[in-house]
């Protein structure tokens, strides 16, 4: 299975690109599972990286189970 390159022309990726700038607490809805809070700390094609507590390893969730991203700050 082949992964297509994050093209940072797509709205969505450089909204996310902002949030992981400025830092800004999000929350992520997960098909199946429980919603993930934190800061968002890097992106790339297949996973978003969640830091969900200062100094915490992140969360990888997987792009293909995300059904909903909202801003907290």
């Amino acid at each position: 299975m082949e992964t297509s390159p994050l093209d940072p022309s797509l709205p969505g990726v450089r909204l996310l690109q902002t949030w992981i700038r400025e830092q800004s607490p999000i929350s992520v809805e997960v098909i199946g599972a429980e919603r993930v809070e934190g800061r968002l700390i890097w992106q790339d094609s297949e996973f978003l990286a969640i830091e969900r507590s200062a100094g915490s390893r992140p969360t990888l969730v997987s792009r293909r189970q995300v059904c909903v991203i909202r801003s907290l700050g």
